[in-house]
Parts: C-alpha cells; sequence; structure tokens
C-alpha cells in the first residue's frame, strides 16, 4: 500500500509584534542612508511607493528576485501588506538596488512564463528554503500554485512616470563619530584587559 504524504499549500507568515524584530526588518534603510547599500543590495532593495492614504512617500526593504530583465519581489509576511496595498493604489514606484536606482511600474504576473519566473524566485530564495522547504520541494503541485497566485507576487518594468524620490544617502557624515566609537570602545577594553 503507498502512502502519499500531502504538503500544505504556503502560508505567508504573520508580520512579528515583537518591537524589537520590527526595527530589525528596518535597518537595511539605516545602512541605505550611510551608504551600504551595495552590500547586500544584490538581495535586499528599498522600494519606495506612495503612500495609499497620505500620499507621502513609504520605504521598504524588501528581498528580491531578478529573472532576467525582469524583478521580482514576495511579500513572506501576510497577504496585504501596507507596501502591497500602497502599490495597488500608485503602481509607480523607485527601487534602489546594488545595481542603482530605478523607476519602475508595479504589476501582479500575468503569463505562465512571468508566474514562472517567480516560482523561480521561491526556489532560489534562502528564505523559503529555510523556512518551507517542503513546500519548494513541491512547487511543481498544482494546489500549492494556485495558492501561491493569491499572494502579494509583484513584478517590475520600467516607467517614466512620476514615481516617489529614492532614499537619500545621507549619513555619511556619521561615519567619523561610528569609527571614533569604536575607537573608543576598543581602546577602553584593551585598558580594561591590560589592568587584569
Amino acid at each position: 500500500m503507498i502512502v502519499e504524504t500531502r504538503v500544505e499549500p504556503p502560508h505567508p507568515i504573520p508580520y512579528p509584534d515583537n518591537p524589537i524584530i520590527r526595527t530589525l526588518y528596518r535597518t537595511p534603510i539605516l545602512l541605505y542612508r550611510l551608504g551600504l547599500g551595495k552590500l547586500f543590495g544584490k538581495y535586499i532593495m528599498i522600494i519606495s511607493t506612495f503612500g495609499r492614504k497620505s500620499g507621502k512617500v513609504r520605504r521598504t526593504p524588501i528581498e528580491y528576485f531578478r529573472n532576467g530583465d525582469v524583478i521580482y519581489a514576495i511579500s513572506g509576511f501576510e497577504r496585504d501588506p501596507d507596501w502591497y496595498q500602497n502599490l495597488k493604489a500608485h503602481p509607480n514606484v523607485t527601487l534602489q538596488m546594488s545595481q542603482g536606482t530605478h523607476t519602475m511600474f508595479a504589476r501582479h504576473p500575468k503569463t505562465a512564463e512571468e508566474w514562472q519566473g517567480a516560482l523561480d524566485y521561491l526556489k532560489e530564495s534562502p528564505v523559503p528554503n529555510l523556512v518551507i522547504p517542503e513546500v519548494v520541494k513541491n512547487l511543481d503541485d498544482p494546489e500549492i500554485q494556485a495558492q501561491i497566485r493569491d499572494w502579494p507576487v509583484v513584478l517590475f518594468e520600467p516607467s517614466e512616470e512620476l514615481c516617489p524620490e529614492p532614499l537619500a544617502v545621507d549619513l555619511y557624515w556619521a561615519w567619523p563619530l561610528i569609527l571614533l566609537a569604536m575607537a573608543l570602545k576598543i581602546t577602553f577594553w584593551w585598558l580594561i584587559s591590560r589592568k587584569k
């Protein structure tokens, strides 16, 4: 007798309630402002959107995947995160990543080829491979693919329309203070270790 194991379709992870973890998720914004975007911009981009209610510029760090010339983003948190709701109201966005700053138009994938790119994203991304490895192994299952089509999956195309201003690298001035603080801390610990 053959026992068939069934893999549950994936469900987005609930956004963390812990304020410390929520702050850590926003750390890439600070790092971009310090001029360190190129260090992790191969995996994390800053997406600038117009707020759906306020019209103000909102920024969110998010993992992305590049499939040829197409850039994909999939929210791992919740079914309708704020950045995705903003995109639905105002689809013209600015993306900042290691390859530079791009003004783009965001939309949901439409064709089978575009959806295949989204599935490739899930296969290539380290996060789903760590969090939901059984789902990643079964991405060929039509039921799982149907569930993923309900997720906040977005692809980006170049746009000439009005897009939000990119995040400025405006904290270069902080580097001397950061380096001074590190030097003082190292000196302090060195002096303490010499007294022992």
